[in-house]
């Protein structure tokens, strides 16, 4: 698999290549991280963020979805912000959201970020309208989960905070690994910050997680079927899985699990995609697989960064508004219909 190129930045590219029509079409976005709330600024306090004004930048993106009509939705993470839950507003908050997507009556595939798990615990949002949908296949009580989105192409979806301190107690099943991770490596006084942690260390911080031993087998045999099944893979998560798509500081905890099983499938997955680091990032892993860290919407400041996706014949393309690029990936299985 090659990028055949970055075309263009927040240029608009048709729903109709040299007079084909895409097979199927799907948004992505994330960190909206709404919050009825005056603006604020990050943890390190170096970027500001528009609470109230990504609501806003939300329903221009649907706009436009809809006028593509597209078939679905990827959502990536972090809808609304942690500050809905200290003003007590995390439902209506997230209904607010909610309601934007609904206008599309189209699915949207959720993952959880870490703004997801400080408003609700675990328990309440396996219940919600944030868990995986009844058609797509999912262990019983997990997060992760894969869903044909055309009969050759897999959406999977990784839970990134499976193995975590957020929205648990003491009780949950990978409470003492989540702790004993942390403890090990960050021994400041607040596990939010980075102070003595050189290179990857950095990502040994409680805003981020791991997924379990578990979902990373999962994981492989997902990709094995899909293989096997000549489809073609997306593969979503809150969390960066290659430094270079991210900020260290934003790596999921075991980063390197994850990498090893896509690149043993690298015959299938066109691509990672993901949020968490609000700057984004875009690269090539050793295998070729492209890592997509879409931009936080909550900091755009003077654009709308989310992402159009088209499935040709042969192709993957997306096509980047604001900040985020377009791509244009080729398939591992062409899907030779004759009909596009």
């Amino acid at each position: 698999m090659t990028l055949v190129g970055t075309i263009s930045r927040g240029t608009a590219m048709t729903c109709v290549l040299d007079g084909r029509i895409p097979h199927y079409k799907f948004g992505l976005i994330a960190d909206v991280q709404y919050a009825d709330s005056e603006n604020g600024f990050n943890f390190s306090r170096t970027n500001e963020r528009f609470y109230r004004r990504s609501l806003t930048l939300l329903k221009e993106a649907v706009d436009v979805w809809k006028k593509c009509d597209v078939d679905s939705v990827l959502q990536l993470g972090d809808v609304i912000d942690g500050k809905c839950k200290g003003i007590e507003q995390s439902d209506i908050c997230l209904q607010r959201v909610l309601d934007q997507f609904d206008e599309l009556q189209r699915d949207v595939y959720h993952v959880w970020g870490n703004h997801e798990l400080y408003n609700f615990d675990r328990k309440w949002l396996m219940t919600s309208d944030l868990a995986p949908k009844g058609a797509s296949r999912s262990p019983p009580d997990c997060a992760y989960y894969s869903v044909d989105l055309h009969p050759q192409l897999r959406l999977v979806a990784l839970d990134c905070y499976e193995v975590s301190l957020l929205g648990v107690d003491k009780s949950y099943r990978y409470f003492d690994q989540a702790w004993e991770t942390l403890s090990a490596i960050n021994k400041n006084a607040t596990w939010n910050s980075p102070e003595g942690l050189v290179d990857l260390e950095r990502r040994f911080l409680k805003y981020n997680g791991g997924c379990s031993t578990r979902q990373v087998q999962w994981l492989n045999e997902e990709l094995a079927e899909a293989r096997r099944r000549k489809q073609n893979v997306i593969v979503i998560g809150h969390s960066p899985v290659l430094e270079s798509s991210g900020h260290a500081s934003n790596l999921l905890w075991n980063f390197d699990e994850i990498l090893q099983v896509l690149s043993a499938h690298k015959d299938s997955v066109l691509c990672y995609c993901c949020g968490h680091d609000h700057d984004g990032g875009f690269d090539q892993d050793e295998a070729g697989i492209h890592h997509i860290t879409l931009p936080g919407v909550i900091e755009a400041v003077d654009n709308n960064p989310f992402g159009t996706a088209y499935l040709y014949d042969n192709h993957l393309m997306i096509t980047g508004n604001g900040s985020v690029p377009n791509f244009c990936i080729n398939l591992k299985y062409p899907i030779n219909t004759g009909t596009s």
